[in-house]
């Protein structure tokens, strides 16, 4: 009897602690935050630290409580996701950091893994790579490919640099539309720009946010963007795969808020729907198209599908072209 007891006892003490883990879950999602909230991100400027803001600001009036942002520069995004990696589990140390996280863990096992080392909560904004040439140089895609399939290794292309999502696409289409572009890295999205209007590259595969302006000046033709389905900024471009070029996953620069691996759950869940909430505001939505950008799915499943798509990519990619470096 004392042995059956004992068993009683130690089951109701089992379910005691479920409850009370259950609970204090509970709990813990409907106090957070009480107190500010650190949001460290690797840039000061720019699209990517402005789509940051667009959402804390608003995740600071819905939650009343500070969300402080920090400025982590260096090595790509790698200092402030190292930052963040070994934080507390609570909630109030994220990281607001760009798709360029998931080529780095490829290009260095050193580099932070987003899927190992990080949560991830939700993509804020996204805006296609766009492959752009001088006005009037090129009629369509068409006609650029077949430019280049007849000039093998005549034929350049600028990115923003080694081992960036602009480089690697790049890469991809050599493989996929079965042409040799030549890579030509800049330091920065203007620095391409320039390089392309003197005449100094061919082609320049940019993010749709740093060339918008001179698109819309008439500057630069827009060939062809990225993703799988057309910009809602640029209605009348077709996409890569409309051009016949198949086999390459809908790319784009993305940005996105993760926490350290193991997050609370209850506190991801209030995250996610407060992201949700955000995103779905028209003005929200203006500001980003204004940018030529726009507002993804910004469900966790979501981004998670995107960092394993890109990560496979990346890693054949870097293991056909034998790619090293990055910035």
């Amino acid at each position: 009897m004392q042995i059956l007891n004992r068993a009683s006892a130690l089951a109701r003490a089992g379910v005691a602690a479920i409850v009370l883990s259950a609970t204090g879950g509970l709990a813990l999602a409907q106090s957070y935050p009480d107190k500010p909230v650190k949001i460290i991100m690797p840039w000061a400027d720019g699209f990517p630290a402005s789509s940051v803001r667009l959402y804390s600001d608003r995740l600071a009036e819905r939650y009343k409580q500070p969300m402080v942002v920090e400025v982590r520069p260096g090595a790509g995004g790698e200092v402030a996701a190292k930052v963040v990696v070994p934080a507390p589990k609570d909630g109030y140390t994220l990281l607001g950091t760009g798709s360029s996280i998931a080529i780095r863990t490829v290009m260095d096992e050193k580099n932070v893994d987003p899927d190992k080392e990080l949560q991830p909560i939700a993509q804020l904004v996204t805006t296609p790579y766009v492959i752009v040439a001088k006005a009037g140089k090129y009629a369509s895609i068409s006609d650029f490919l077949a430019s280049a399939r007849a000039r093998p290794g005549k034929t350049n292309f600028a990115s923003a640099g080694v081992g960036t999502g602009m480089h690697f696409l790049g890469e991809l289409i050599n493989i996929n539309a079965n042409i040799d572009m030549v890579h030509i890295p800049y330091a920065t999205g203007s620095r391409q720009l320039q390089g392309l209007l003197s005449g100094d590259v061919e082609v320049a595969i940019i993010s749709l946010v740093t060339a918008w302006p001179q698109i819309k000046a008439g500057t630069l033709d827009a060939l062809a963007v990225s993703t799988t389905t057309r910009s809602k900024t640029l209605p009348k471009v077709p996409t890569l795969k409309e051009a016949g070029i198949g086999g390459i996953p809908s790319m784009g620069a993305w940005i996105a808020l993760f926490g350290p691996k193991n997050m609370d759950p209850a506190v991801v869940k209030s995250l996610s729907t407060q992201i949700q909430a955000i995103a779905a505001d028209p003005a929200v939505i203006e500001t980003a198209m204004g940018w030529g950008a726009e507002i993804p799915d910004t469900s966790m499943a979501a981004l998670q599908e995107v960092i394993a798509a890109e990560t496979k990519s990346w890693r054949r990619l870097v293991k056909e072209k034998n790619l090293t470096g990055g910035n």
